[in-house]
């Protein structure tokens, strides 16, 4: 009795085990850094930007991710300045997914971001600094190969230099997802 017990438990953890993955993905997109325009400045908000993930679903409906956010750049010029910020994070939190069609899934992310931004100019110091901020993110997920899915995914950070300017980062992407 004992025997079949434990056998029964220990098939019961492999199967458990067979269910769980680790996935990749890297998606590719349209990222935006906010800049203060003023007059007599030319400025560029949006550029191209990326992410990349990695993470452990042990139910079909919550994981756990770790990723990389590029941000890309923002640039302000005029007649004698020129500036540019330049922004990242490393992101953890969970991922949250549920079935809206057969293949298809919506996904919500919440966690936190270490995020870097910097910004350098020709009439200044270089200004940069580090923080902690939630991390947002909505996302689409289809899957058309047994473990492959094309994703959708915005993402939400906020980012800080040390002289105080802040804002919200921006990335809309699109790109792939291998499950293991």
């Amino acid at each position: 009795m004992v025997k079949s017990s434990l056998a029964a438990a220990a098939l019961a953890m492999l199967a458990a085990g067979a269910q769980a993955q680790v996935y990749v993905g890297s998606t590719v997109g349209w990222a935006k850094i906010p800049t203060e325009c003023n007059a007599g400045l030319k400025c560029e908000d949006g550029s191209a930007g990326y992410r990349v993930h990695v993470g452990y679903d042990d139910t079909a409906k919550i994981a756990g991710e770790l990723g990389y956010l590029n941000f890309g750049s923002s640039k302000a010029e005029g007649r004698v300045v020129r500036a540019k910020v330049k922004a990242q994070a490393f992101t953890l939190g969970l991922a949250f997914r549920g079935e809206v069609a057969p293949g298809l899934k919506g996904v919500l992310r919440v966690g936190t971001a270490y995020t870097t931004a910097k910004i350098t100019s020709n009439v200044a110091d270089k200004d940069q600094d580090s923080t902690l901020n939630a991390h947002l993110g909505l996302g689409m997920e289809y899957q058309f190969a047994p473990n492959l899915q094309a994703i959708g995914a915005f993402d939400w950070t906020r980012g800080s230099t040390e002289s105080g300017e802040k804002g919200g980062l921006y990335l809309l992407s699109a790109g792939v997802q291998y499950h293991f």
